[in-house]
């Protein structure tokens, strides 16, 4: 006999679909639910966060996957998966036991900013502190306005506090409020009096009440008179930030977004530049270093067009204070393996374990509306393979060196042979499946989750467009972009080749690859022989203008962008690689012959040797925050169905930027409302309203 709770259908295996079957499948489920099933094309989860190993087991990203400190629901998943798993007693061979084994504080967050003709690095020192992300017993709470204008405060004071003594090639950002030693310089001394003038302006109680005036205005521009703006970029960048800074302030008092009911979101329909500017920021601080590497950290672009910036202001305001006001431990954390094999594979390994059933190769086709527009009725999948003989389930994890790992395409063993196997996580693939399945309300499923990504809706929920106005505005107006992304393993170590910052990840350079990080703590868990083995590995992305939907074949439409990506990624080695690692780089250009693996290839040929990743497949592409779309997205709960519950980092789920701790928000939001628990039950940190 069926359980009241019935059979829950997850459909979609990245980040927020297993995070909804971490929350569903919580012990004592099965006295809740007949079945908890998730749903798969191709052979690994992940989604975005997908990875896999290829040739020499060399771990191959979807793109860079870099956590901040203040993922506090994505940390507090992790934990709880490894403290489950409990490798130190039931795996102790594993090389990755922990959670703190898994990722790792990552120091020299930074931005690059041009001066003249010339690129700076600009290195931050955010100090690390004494609290860990996902702490058991920690809290969910709102971030406010106040808030935010205080840490806005006490960011602008210590990050000039960091110019002490610095000389135009030794800059830093401080997020610290520990005074340096040396002495301050006379014009940064003025720099911090006409700071600590403009922001006690500020809190005087007659300018609470209504918009800062003239005085904030002297004040800020009474310090840029004493400051070396035009030949001192360390100056420049100090004045930009308090303009900023001042502007956001003056901002949130002005549109009285202490009082406002809305918070942060009454200003979404506004893009943030924009809102800046209207507040009196200076122009330059648009092409601030600073404020391009916000843009850049969310992918904000309009068709990945650097000269459209579109991120809606509330949004923008939000993630300010969210990355660095609230993060723990560190700014950044990274990976000491691939984000498939540190985080995916033991989320899979523990739901496997308490019984959460899972169906690889099952691609979504539709999902069918019954006749009321009450339910959906039906679900439509392409079963793309058949399983060998005598296996009852795939299981997708292979062993390298002791830690469970995706390989890089199906397992030959466990699958019966077909042509194509290499394309089945693609849209674009041909759809020679195997057979289709339809999945029938009351009999294979009673519950569904819609985890796809967002680009894929249109795919496969026309029907429910069709038939729902909401769901129509949604796909209209929240956009999404694709991405490109590619990794370098070179033989000589970073010293070598001239870089002395480890752990760097830095951004806001050059198009089409602005970031960059420094990722040799992989290295160890790869297999490259002795003659090619690498010293540094080097992970690079970026934004990518590719439309979609497309109105041309689609194989020529991967072909062209691809071999697009291959030209561009060489051509940026060449031209820009130089400012990371100098010694790599001559007036000929890179020495390609540093390349591990290039089989004494040049250019795009040499770069076809490396990882390179284009993701323009409508599952693969990133959902952006643009101004006027946050009031579009629709909830967890909001689907208009009442047995679909959403999940992704497209929904309105608190945080609204694509990233994953959006996705395990919403995730853990649509499990919540399976479960008939209020919205934010158990969901850690800082929301919008």
């Amino acid at each position: 006999m069926r359980r009241p709770g019935g059979k829950v259908a997850i459909l979609g295996g990245g980040m927020a679909g297993l995070s909804a079957a971490w929350r569903l499948s919580e012990p004592g489920w099965h006295d809740r639910f007949d079945s908890i099933t998730v749903y798969q094309r191709g052979w690994r989860l992940g989604g975005k966060g997908a990875s896999s190993r290829g040739e020499n087991d060399r771990i191959e990203e979807h793109g860079l996957h870099v956590w901040l400190g203040s993922y506090e629901n994505a940390f507090t998943v992790l934990r709880e998966c490894y403290a489950e798993l409990d490798r130190a007693t039931t795996d102790p061979l594993c090389p990755i036991r922990t959670w703190n084994e898994a990722i790792v504080p990552a120091d020299n967050p930074g931005l690059a900013e041009q001066w003249g003709t010339d690129w700076l690095t600009w290195l931050g020192t955010h100090p690390r502190n004494e609290f860990l992300p996902g702490e058991p017993g920690g809290t969910g709470q709102e971030i406010t306005v106040v808030e935010f204008v205080q840490r806005a405060v006490q960011l602008v004071i210590a990050f000039t506090d960091s110019l002490r003594g610095a000389t135009p090639a030794d800059l830093e950002l401080t997020a610290s409020a520990e005074q340096p030693a040396s002495s301050a310089p006379p014009a940064v001394s003025a720099v911090q009096r006409g700071i600590l003038a403009a922001l006690l302006a500020i809190a005087e109680p007659q300018v609470r009440r209504g918009p800062p005036g003239k005085l904030l205005e002297r004040a800020v521009d009474a310090v840029r008179m004493v400051i070396d703006y035009e030949d001192r970029p360390d100056h420049r960048r100090s004045w930009l930030l308090i303009s900023l800074v001042v502007a956001a302030v003056r901002g949130v008092i002005a549109d009285n977004l202490i009082t406002h009911p809305n918070g942060f979101r009454a200003i979404n329909d506004e893009e943030f530049g924009d809102w800046v500017l209207r507040h009196g920021g200076h122009p330059d601080v648009l092409d601030s270093a600073f404020v391009r590497g916000l843009y850049d950290l969310v992918f904000g672009y309009e068709r990945g067009d650097p000269q459209r910036p579109a991120v809606a202001a509330g949004v923008m305001v939000f993630l300010i204070g969210f990355v660095l006001f609230e993060y723990k431990g560190a700014i950044f954390w990274k990976m000491t393996a691939g984000m498939g094999e540190v985080v995916m594979a033991p989320l899979y390994q523990a739901l496997r374990k308490r019984g959460v059933q899972f169906e690889f190769f099952h691609r979504v086709d539709s999902l069918h509306v019954d006749d009321r527009g009450v339910t959906v009725d039906a679900i439509t999948l392409g079963r793309q393979v058949l399983l060998a003989d005598g296996v009852d389930h795939y299981d997708p994890l292979v062993d390298v060196g002791g830690l469970a790992v995706f390989p890089s395409a199906p397992r030959g063993d466990q699958i019966q042979e077909r042509p194509g196997l290499e394309d089945l996580e693609s849209h674009y693939a041909v759809r020679d499946d195997i057979e289709t399945t339809v999945l029938q309300r009351g009999k294979d499923f009673d519950h569904v989750v819609l985890a796809v990504s967002l680009g894929m809706i249109p795919v496969v929920a026309a029907e429910l467009i069709e038939d729902r106005p909401d769901w129509q505005e949604m796909v209209a107006k929240v956009k999404t972009v694709a991405t490109q992304a590619f990794q370098l393993w070179l033989r000589p170590d970073e010293h070598t080749l001239g870089w002395s910052n480890p752990g760097a990840t830095i951004t806001a350079y050059a198009r089409p690859f602005e970031t960059w990080a420094s990722m040799p703590q992989t290295l160890w868990t790869e297999n490259w022989p002795g003659s090619d083995h690498p010293g540094s590995v080097a992970y690079f992305c970026g934004s990518l203008d590719a439309p979609w939907p497309v109105d041309m074949d689609h194989s020529g439409y991967v072909r062209r962008y691809r071999n697009r990506v291959l030209r561009d990624a060489a051509d940026y080695v060449d031209r820009y690689l130089g400012l990371y690692f100098p010694n790599a780089v001559s007036e000929q250009g890179f020495n390609w012959e540093l390349l591990c693996g290039n089989n004494g290839q040049r250019g795009a040929a040499a770069m076809a040797t490396q990882h390179v990743s284009v993701n323009i497949d409508p599952s693969d592409r990133y959902v952006q925050s643009v101004p006027g779309s946050d009031k579009y997205r629709l909830r967890p709960d909001e689907s208009g169905y009442d047995n679909l519950i959403l999940a992704g980092d497209w929904t309105d789920c608190g945080l609204n930027a694509g990233c994953i701790e959006a996705a395990v928000m919403s995730g853990l939001e649509a499990a919540n409302a399976l479960l008939g628990h209020g919205r934010y039950h158990r969901i850690r940190g800082f929301y919008l309203s």
